[in-house]
């Protein structure tokens, strides 16, 4: 994909991801939602494609509980999952099927994945001061996706994990950490939080970040895709795009509620 699609397709979505930041409520939950959801399909259809008989039905299912679950604390999520678990095998009894038990753990392991871990976009944005730890959080992530590139493009000799993603290298990785620490430093300084703690959030942020980018890669070099999918011309599909949000918000989430008991 082109360097100018790219670029046009972060101008377009950029606006619209800060815009629901801003404002948040439902606005916030219907971006973040109808993105995870999609990121959601796309793993049960790539999973599906390597030959797996997984239940996107069920695991999209799951998916959106757990996303409502976080802004809706009311609906006990934790019960329903466990109805939907054993409803699933008992149904498995009545409609065996060769392979049902990759898929059946594959549909559950989607769910968590993407569901679980998603929620906590959600569940930031809901705490107070959500919308300045979601804006760090964001800026951070995308700080070491934007630098890793930047730096493995200039400097890269060194394999980094050359097993899971071939192109990424050392110095890449090392210079997404420190434009997170950077990120995490002069936001946190710009909203009056030590600037000392922000740079070791920032960088938590970016070795998280990093590692839910391997983790997506690891998982399409397993099916034998290249991106999860075409949604997002010259970035792939929406798990493509969240893969490191789905690990950096549940730390953001777990730094500002321990540390900040809030």
């Amino acid at each position: 994909m082109s360097l100018r699609r790219r670029l046009l397709s972060a101008i377009l979505l950029i606006p619209l991801v800060l815009a629901s930041v801003y404002f948040g409520g439902w606005f916030y939950f219907a971006i973040f939602s109808a993105a995870l959801l999609l990121a959601g399909w796309e793993f049960f259809r790539l999973t599906a494609n390597a030959g797996n008989a997984t239940q996107p039905a069920l695991g999209l299912g799951l998916i959106a509980l757990w996303l409502m679950s976080a802004v809706m604390p009311a609906i006990n999520a934790r019960e329903i999952i466990i109805a939907m678990l054993a409803l699933s095998l008992i149904r498995a009894i009545f409609q065996p099927r060769a392979n049902w038990l990759t898929g059946w753990a594959l549909t559950f392991a989607g769910a968590l994945y993407v569901g679980a871990f998603g929620s906590y976009i959600l569940a930031l944005r809901a705490l107070p001061n959500g919308l300045m730890w979601v804006t760090i959080t964001l800026f951070a992530t995308w700080a070491t996706d934007s630098f890793a590139f930047l730096f493995g493009t200039l400097f890269g000799r060194t394999p980094f994990f050359q097993h899971i993603s071939p192109k990424k290298t050392w110095e890449g990785a090392i210079g997404g950490w420190g434009g997170a620490i950077s990120a995490g430093w002069l936001l946190g300084s710009l909203y009056g939080l030590d600037p000392f703690l922000m740079s070791g959030f920032g960088f938590g942020i970016g070795i998280l970040a990093t590692i839910g980018d391997l983790v997506e890669s690891l998982i399409k070099r397993q099916v034998g895709a290249k991106d999860s999918g075409a949604i997002v011309p010259g970035h792939g599909g929406a798990l493509d795009r969240l893969d490191s949000l789905l690990f950096t918000f549940p730390f953001a989430f777990y730094f500002v509620t321990v540390l900040f008991n809030r």
